[in-house]
């Protein structure tokens, strides 16, 4: 047994190094975008109209920060277009009281939901069909924009000559939960979809932020849009797919420093949310689901577990060489894994003494990802935003 824990150990520690590896080399090469470097603004003669376009149900608590936010932006030439989506609370009177105060917001109110779409699809449908601009910006309710973001993700955009550019932001976690899974739960996803790869023509590999994503009007419209993928759950990484196999370029940025999301308040919003994100991500797949409760047991839960049982035979008395080794290389396989998930932390601007929580955060992680696998087989699928989405093919 000790032999056989030995040998897993070694491969486990020997992925934890090459994941410090990987970070080092997003450091060095990977895009971190900046706002408030001193930039100046871009004049208005060589820029693009932008349409910021925000879905919104029941976010009355979020929209006004959202909206603060973009109103002050340097960027000489945009309009903000809120979509209501069926809100019970008073989002709309909140984007009428700033439309009263400032011409570049408009309000479109949506009264029902056409079957077999998904809200927040549909609603980005209707405010693209009011948008003006060249350039449309897909802008969550919960995002608040750092000041002088917009000017800079837009030269990024435009220099790179992008087709469709999407930021991983900083979040704006303020529960101890949150605050605990938030940094696990993002490295689970980008493992799956890293920059280089996603930022690579020639790899098939893509994704996208919805949160924040900036697309050519032309090319939203060539592909389809919304249209394109109104029944899947994860709009933003369908579009970003159709995007990339349609020839399209697609960019991939960390925008740690250029705005901040708010994504959920609650331990049970974010197991909500992130069973949605999961479940989606992976295809509603419960193979591709369980093999990630698989990876993630044995690389990032084994290392605890083979710590405890190591320390517990030496303090029983086992000083032969295999119990020592076995402990020495556990000891190496916590501190490899915590050390990474300060370094996580760091970069992406949250608190780095919440790093070690880790082992409480893989425990949550694993049960949101088994509740997600069930997903696949319940006659109630998946909830969210107040509406049900099935997840059970029909028998035919």
């Amino acid at each position: 047994m000790t032999t056989i824990l030995i040998v897993l150990g070694l491969v486990v520690l020997a992925a934890w190094v090459r994941r410090h590896g990987q970070v080092t080399r997003a450091l060095r090469e990977e895009p971190f975008l900046r706002a408030g470097t001193g930039t100046p603004p871009p004049r208005a003669a060589a820029t693009p109209m932008i349409s910021v376009l925000i879905p919104a149900r029941n976010e009355a608590g979020n929209l006004s920060r959202a909206l603060d936010a973009l109103l002050v932006q340097d960027y000489p030439a945009f309009e903000v277009i809120v979509a209501d989506d069926r809100s019970g609370d008073d989002t709309a009177s909140v984007a009428r009281s700033f439309a009263a105060r400032d011409s570049r917001v408009r309000l479109v109110e949506i009264r029902e939901l056409p079957e077999g779409w998904t809200g927040k699809s549909h609603a980005l449908l209707e405010a693209v069909a009011e948008a003006r601009g060249d350039v449309l910006l897909f802008h969550d309710a919960d995002v608040a924009l750092d000041p002088g973001a917009l000017s800079v993700v837009t030269a990024y955009f435009l220099s790179n000559r992008l087709d469709m550019l999407s930021l991983i932001l900083r979040l704006d976690s303020r529960s101890f939960w949150e605050k605990t899974l938030r940094v696990l739960a993002g490295s689970v996803l980008l493992f799956r979809f890293p920059l280089i790869e996603v930022n690579d023509p020639d790899s098939s590999r893509a994704f996208a932020n919805g949160q924040f994503i900036l697309m050519r009007s032309e090319v939203y419209r060539a592909v389809g849009g919304h249209e394109r993928v109104k029944s899947v759950l994860l709009e933003d990484i369908a579009l970003a797919r159709v995007v990339k196999e349609e020839g399209h370029r697609l960019g991939l940025a960390y925008g740690f420093d250029v705005a901040a999301a708010r994504m959920y308040s609650s331990l049970a919003d974010f197991v909500r949310g992130w069973t949605r994100i999961f479940y989606s991500a992976l295809g509603g797949s419960p193979a591709r689901l369980l093999a990630a409760v698989l990876l993630l047991s044995v690389f990032s839960l084994s290392p605890y577990v083979t710590l405890i049982y190591a320390a517990a035979l030496v303090a029983a008395g086992e000083v032969s060489p295999a119990p020592v080794a076995l402990l020495v290389l556990a000891a190496a396989e916590v501190a490899a894994v915590l050390w990474l998930m300060v370094r996580l932390h760091r970069m992406s601007r949250c608190e780095r003494a919440y790093a070690l929580l880790h082992p409480a955060a893989v425990v949550v992680l694993l049960g949101i990802l088994l509740w997600a696998a069930s997903r696949r087989f319940s006659p109630t699928g998946i909830e969210w935003k107040g509406v049900r989405y099935p997840t059970r093919r029909s028998r035919r």
